[in-house]
């Protein structure tokens, strides 16, 4: 039967943030030998790649209806969304019109993919000096999954890593929540990381930009010493073969 393999994001426009997205698609090449085709959900994202660079990436619903029309009867598609919110939704439904198409879990579903993706970004960071919190950045949703950023976060405690935050931009905790742990605990210095796919616009700018509403330079005005790591979770082998796995629960 005549197979693909579709890997979907959100995508991004920063050239330095691609080898995120890229080693999923390499991880999941590996897994399943083959190409994947790619497919980015964000318009703008689209938009901006085209217009700047001239490279046209489809979205899900044009690449699914094209694979469909080149004759594949099975269509396996990995998205590489954090939690299943408002866009893995959204996925799901326009890929609900192909009944080829069959759509994996995104990165945080089982506990065990909570338990894999704290000791892979534990793993992959500097070595912490004394004192030195750790704080995450999630993007965050108004839909109900975005507790799973509070379900990660007890999972470092359960998992022995102690003064390791999740924050969200965009849902609950916020750093405003963190601020007053930190502070308690008399924590003086900070590393930050995104716990997003790609360290792209909300990496380089909500986190570590030099704005004063930045975490970095808020953090850095109620007196901590922070430093940046900026990695996408993509970037990290053990999680772009996490994603890669969700394939074979297909």
């Amino acid at each position: 039967m005549k197979q693909a393999i579709v890997v979907v994001s959100f995508g991004t426009t920063f050239p330095q943030a691609m080898p995120a997205i890229e080693g999923i698609e390499q991880a999941v090449e590996r897994r399943c030998g083959q190409k994947v085709f790619r497919a980015f959900t964000s318009k703008i994202v689209r938009r901006r790649l085209w217009e700047r660079d001239h490279i046209a990436i489809p979205d899900p619903h044009t690449l699914f209806t094209d694979l469909t029309a080149q004759g594949y009867l099975s269509i396996l598609c990995l998205t590489t969304h954090v939690i299943p919110g408002i866009e893995y939704e959204t996925l799901l439904a326009d890929a609900a019109a192909f009944p080829q198409v069959h759509i994996a879990k995104p990165l945080l579903w089982a506990q065990s993919d909570y338990t894999t993706c704290v000791h892979a970004v534990m793993q992959s960071i500097p070595p912490r000096r004394d004192g030195e919190a750790l704080i995450l950045m999630g993007h965050g949703t108004e839909h109900f999954a975005n507790a799973a950023y509070c379900q990660l976060e007890h999972t470092f405690r359960t998992q022995g890593y102690a003064n390791v935050y999740v924050g969200t931009v965009e849902g609950y905790p916020a750093l405003e929540h963190i601020i007053p742990q930190l502070q308690a605990s008399g924590t003086k210095k900070i590393m930050l990381m995104p716990f997003m796919i790609v360290a792209g616009d909300h990496a380089r700018n909500d986190l570590s930009g030099p704005e004063p509403d930045s975490w970095k330079s808020q953090l850095e005005a109620h007196g901590f010493l922070t430093r940046t790591v900026l990695r996408g979770l993509g970037e990290i082998p053990a999680i772009a073969d996490k994603f890669a796995g969700h394939l074979d629960m297909l």
